[in-house]
């Protein structure tokens, strides 16, 4: 049977109507000439001209090609007879990734935005921007200006306001762009390669203390190295960058830049190695070719260290000294629960000082704090006085006081009535600060006499052992981190045996079923003995800072001055002198010890103060103990001491013994009226 099928037919399409003819369409001719049409520069008429030149460097031949560019587009625009001339913008020596100092530049794009120009002539892409992104930002922007602004480089023979001048401009600013970061690698390789050899990339007018030498040596600048030392020396000194820096502009010292020293700048200055003669070179790297924004090397590449590479302006004891004590003021109190952050207060030593005396029948634990007291020099007179200035003393009350630090104890301080902490009313700091020296004085001679067998060398062998004897912690933890070592090497071999010799599976089951636990096992272990590791890798850096630190400190006790600045030998009490005289003499008196600020920020972490027991944690490990911290101001008088000008004396009165200056004052006698303070500058 034939079955015939009748496919329906498609509708058709109904034609257009046909136009009336009584309908008439007019044509508005255009008055502006499209983008795409307004270019070939060299068919146009009466237009604005203005060309930009720049090269990147200021060596002599780019100096040549500079100086070709400006007048070879100077000429070429004069001779066309359709153009005007609108001027010549260049940029010499500037880097085209950026747009940020290339200030010619700017001008004419501020210029051509404002309408006074109709084209821009350069030699090539390159010359106009090495950074993809500007140049198309600058294309676009000009040809959305009403008219539109075009540029024309030469080289590549593109117009910008041709329709198909985009494409091929976006494709060449990026090969330009890349040729840049090629530049940019290049260099970058060459500066390694001139580290490595040890030629640094240094520029000696930009820093304080050496001048370049004929031949490119260093030289020390006299002047300037007297600032360098004065730095360092009142750092060892225990003082603050704030009041270095104060110090500094008080007597008219500059930077290299001629300006006034900051806390920053000091600390610069502290923590350059070169003024010990050393050398770190890449101590920062150029992350962005684009920018050319520098950052602090921290481990993105390779730095290069040379030792005693010039000659040193600080001695390389007072160096490791000033380093260890900004070790320990930048190391933050977080990372060691222990550890409370040190506080100065009106240029104090940075004690960190807590009280160990009882309250309840257990340690009071709280902090102690600065506080400073101030009380009248009897006796005393000067050219400031009533009398010297003529006056009548019965007219005026006058006085001479003097200031003198103690700490106390919070808890006492606050009259908290369940502390009834036991500790002494206020602690002198004088007091604090001569035992304190008194102990090193003690430890040096012990060390001086004994050696190896002296006190300290006992206790820290007792406290962290010796590499060399079998039986010491740090033999044990060599040992052990070696074995781990090998453990770690073979477990890592056979995972990785283990999964090389597996056929490939689906990734949801990358290993087969029998071989998941033999691999997890074998993870397990690796993590714990990386885990372990760890942990020895610390220790023994641990163990090495102690060590490294308790050498420096028996260098520093060794350190010592063995006279005070008047040549005498020094008398240390308790020690030589064996306490005052009844009726001392100069020779025979103990003396009142100049305190050394600096041993004390770089070893000590903090004290413990009971009554007149004074516990010292260090970062060696040990703890030091010293006597003779509730001595007041008067437990001083019969010790010498040494002024300024080198000259001994003994100290005969209370405010001698703290060396502060005697402030005076004096108001004037008024029946019914308070009378009126005149303080007078310190003496």
């Amino acid at each position: 049977m034939n079955f015939t099928y009748n496919t329906p037919a498609a509708p058709s399409t109904p034609p257009p109507a046909p136009a009336s003819p009584s309908v008439r369409v007019s044509i508005i001719p255009a008055t502006k000439s499209p983008v795409s049409k307004r270019g070939q520069l060299k068919e146009q008429n009466d237009v604005r001209i203005a060309a930009y030149c720049r090269v990147s460097t200021g060596d002599e031949n780019q100096q040549t090609s500079y100086s070709n560019q400006k007048a070879f587009y100077t000429r070429l625009i004069q001779a066309h007879p359709n153009w005007k001339f609108a001027g010549i913008y260049a940029d010499e020596a500037i880097s085209g990734t950026s747009r940020k100092r290339r200030i010619a530049f700017n001008h004419m794009m501020d210029d051509a935005l404002n309408g006074k120009l109709d084209y821009i002539i350069t030699k090539s892409i390159s010359r106009f921007a090495r950074n993809t992104v500007d140049t198309l930002n600058c294309v676009r922007q000009l040809k959305q200006q009403n008219p539109p602004v075009g540029i024309f480089f030469e080289k590549e023979n593109i117009d910008t306001l041709d329709a198909t001048g985009e494409l091929i401009l976006t494709i060449l600013s990026a090969l330009a762009q890349d040729e840049s970061r090629s530049i940019s690698d290049n260099i970058r390789w060459t500066f390694q390669k001139n580290f490595q050899a040890g030629i640094p990339q240094i520029n000696l007018n930009r820093m304080l203390g050496y001048d370049k030498g004929p031949k490119g040596e260093w030289i020390i600048n006299p002047q300037q190295a007297e600032i360098i030392r004065f730095l360092f020396t009142q750092y060892t000194h225990g003082h603050s960058a704030n009041a270095i820096a104060r110090n500094a502009n008080e007597k008219g010292m500059r930077t290299v830049n001629n300006k006034t020293w900051t806390a920053g700048a000091v600390l610069d200055i502290l923590r350059n190695e070169k003024y010990v003669g050393d050398l770190e070179m890449q101590k920062t790297v150029t992350i962005d070719f684009l920018t050319h924004r520098s950052v602090k090397n921290t481990g993105e590449a390779p730095k290069y260290y040379i030792k005693d590479h010039h000659s040193a302006i600080i001695d390389r004891f007072t160096w490791n000294k000033v380093q260890l004590m900004l070790a320990e003021c930048r190391t933050p109190a977080k990372e060691e629960p222990n550890r409370q952050k040190r506080t100065g207060l009106g240029g104090s030593p940075f004690f960190n000082l807590t009280c160990g005396a009882q309250a309840h029948g257990h340690e009071c634990q709280s902090s102690l704090f600065r506080m400073t007291y101030s009380a009248s020099a009897s006796g005393y007179t000067d050219e400031r006085s009533l009398r010297a200035a003529g006056l009548d003393p019965s007219a005026y009350i006058e006085k001479y006081s003097y200031a003198y630090p103690v700490w106390r104890c919070s808890s006492k301080y606050h009259r908290n009535a369940d502390a009834r902490c036991s500790s002494p009313p206020v602690i002198q700091e004088c007091a604090l600060e001569q035992s304190f020296m008194e102990m090193l004085y003690r430890l040096k001679q012990d060390y001086d006499a004994n050696g190896e067998a002296s006190w300290l060398i006992q206790k820290f062998r007792h406290i962290c052992g010796h590499s060399n004897m079998p039986h010491s912690a740090n033999y044990y933890s060599t040992r052990r981190r070696d074995v781990l070592d090998a453990q770690i090497r073979e477990l890592e071999e056979n995972l990785q045996m283990l999964t090389e010799k597996q056929p490939p599976v689906p990734e949801i089951n990358p290993t087969p079923d029998n071989a998941i636990p033999l691999v997890r096992e074998l993870q397990l272990r690796l993590d714990v003995y990386r885990q372990e590791r760890e942990i020895l890798q610390a220790t023994q850096e641990e163990n090495f800072a102690q060590k490294r630190n308790f050498n420096f400190f028996l260098q520093c006790l060794q350190k010592l001055p063995e006279k005070n600045a008047a040549g005498m030998k020094l008398n240390i009490h308790g020690l030589e002198a064996g306490g005052i005289a009844s009726t001392p003499s100069l020779a025979a008196a103990p003396d009142y010890l100049p305190f050394e600020r600096g041993i004390y920020l770089a070893f000590i972490r903090s004290g413990k103060i009971y009554g007149d027991i004074a516990e010292y944690t260090t970062n060696f490990g040990l703890t030091l103990i010293c006597t003779g911290n509730c001595r007041t101001l008067n437990s001083f008088l019969g010790f010498r001491r040494c002024g300024e000008n080198g000259r001994a004396e003994l100290l005969d009165t209370p405010w001698k013994v703290n060396g502060r200056k005697i402030q005076y004052s004096r108001k004037e006698k008024k029946r019914g009226e308070k009378g009126t303070s005149h303080g007078l500058p310190h003496k």
